[in-house]
């Protein structure tokens, strides 16, 4: 699996977002707490991988959403499903807490 470290403009205070990228798998990892900033630097990476030699994305929720991250996953969400819908690509979420999954299981994923 190849890892990318994505370039954030400046006012991104480094918010520990990663791609993998393996074939035709995208893997975006984010390794802190799910905020505004981290959710912006997820749909730039989505923006750049979303095309037709991506299969399938998949968001790992690493460090759990956080209190910000339930007022911004279902807008995170909404824009990767439309992102990955025109690129006909798959889209998997994956969180590291129960409670996160359990959200996630209440949003559709």
């Amino acid at each position: 699996m190849t890892v990318l470290e994505h370039e954030m403009p400046e006012q991104v205070a480094d918010p520990q977002v990663r791609l993998e990228r393996a074939g035709s798998q995208v893997r975006i990892v984010v390794a802190e707490q799910l905020t505004e900033v981290v959710s912006a630097a997820v749909r730039e990476l989505l923006v750049d991988v979303c095309d037709r030699r991506t299969r399938c994305v998949v968001i790992a929720l690493e460090a759990g959403l956080g209190p910000a991250g339930h007022e911004v996953l279902p807008h995170l969400l909404d824009v990767a499903e439309r992102r990955c819908w025109s690129a006909s690509c798959h889209l998997d979420v994956t969180a590291s807490t129960p409670e996160d999954l359990e959200l996630l299981a209440t949003l559709g994923f």
